[in-house]
């Protein structure tokens, strides 16, 4: 009864995208429209329509650490990327407005224990992915929350958290080893550690934020170029709600998802997706949420993001929170 109710739902989740998928391309006169996504999560979120084709639009996966470079080179019409990237971009210059946030954290804590709280994390040494991105910037704020200091160090620092910074396929052996006493990721590489090291998740950095603050915080967003929006809005508007329809069905369709992810991969690179299931992409908190109705979310989250400073600089993490013409109207 489980499978055949998981069929139905399957099954629905497809006429939901029957529409949108057939029926809102631009023209065919019209140039197609170049998505970028980061690998992982991001991608996951859109994996939908790249299984299912979209008429008028093309999509490549990236590296994590090339997003930003995509879009501030105008390579992309469109892109998945992390909040505080996209607003630091619009900061500086680069004509993009923010469409959607597609991520709400994917990141959790692996180590030897489970349920450690903050305070248990003093005198440790903690691995982080993305140093000045959101998985530092998240655990920052909420040891500043917490009022518990850090410092960047390869050893232990009594009364602080000692970081290191490097991306998961280091961070993961170093762990391994007994280099680190945890390692702070995002799903799947989460579950990828896990399966390698034998560890346990230690921390839901997810349930941590929402005790410390009340909220949620957003993760990765859909921006595009101005350009883009002023000139093709209506084709922006039918992706959108092609995006919308498209939640829960990386949940129903996870080997499905997987496979568009890997197929759309950028030449000469390989997916970091070792496998997916429907509680892996669970935790990877993935729903559309329009640009308006996130606004709030968000700027509450670049407010704290211009509070903190960045590690021996002295200056705001982010410069300043963006104005009003950063979120798209539809």
């Amino acid at each position: 009864m489980k499978k055949l109710i998981s069929l139905m739902l399957a099954a629905a989740m497809s006429c939901a995208l029957v529409l949108p998928l057939t029926a809102c391309g631009g023209d065919d006169d019209k140039a197609t429209i170049h998505v970028y996504m980061p690998d992982g999560a991001p991608a996951i979120s859109l994996a939908a329509l790249m299984d299912g084709g979209y008429s008028g639009f093309d999509f490549t996966v990236v590296p994590s650490e090339e997003i930003a470079g995509v879009v501030s080179a105008r390579t992309a019409d469109m892109a998945i990327m992390p909040i505080d990237a996209a607003a630091k971009l619009y900061n500086s210059g680069t004509d993009i407005v923010m469409l959607s946030v597609n991520t709400h954290g994917n990141l959790y804590m692996v180590g030897n224990q489970e349920d450690i709280a903050l305070a248990d994390l003093k005198g440790k040494k903690l691995g982080v992915i993305g140093q000045g991105s959101v998985p530092d910037n998240v655990l920052r704020m909420l040891l500043k929350d917490a009022d518990i200091d850090s410092e960047i160090s390869e050893n232990e620092v009594e009364g602080k958290v000692a970081l290191t910074y490097n991306a998961a396929p280091t961070l993961i052996p170093m762990f391994k080893q007994g280099k680190l006493d945890y390692i702070l990721l995002g799903e799947p590489a989460v579950t990828n550690a896990v399966n390698a090291t034998g560890g346990k998740i230690a921390m839901d950095m997810q349930a941590q934020w929402q005790a410390a603050f009340d909220g949620k915080y957003p993760q990765a967003c859909l921006v595009a170029k101005s350009s883009l929006v002023k000139d093709r809005k209506s084709d922006v508007d039918k992706f959108l709600a092609a995006v919308k329809n498209a939640d829960g069905w990386a949940e129903l369709n996870p080997e499905k998802a997987l496979k568009a992810v890997s197929d759309n991969m950028k030449k000469g690179n390989q997916t970091t997706l070792q496998a997916l299931n429907a509680d892996i992409v669970k935790r990877c908190n993935i729903s559309a949420v329009s640009a308006s109705d996130s606004k709030t979310e968000c700027n509450a989250y670049f407010e704290k993001l211009h509070e903190l400073t960045a590690y021996g600089l002295g200056t705001p993490v982010l410069a300043k929170v963006p104005d009003d013409k950063f979120y798209y109207k539809a």
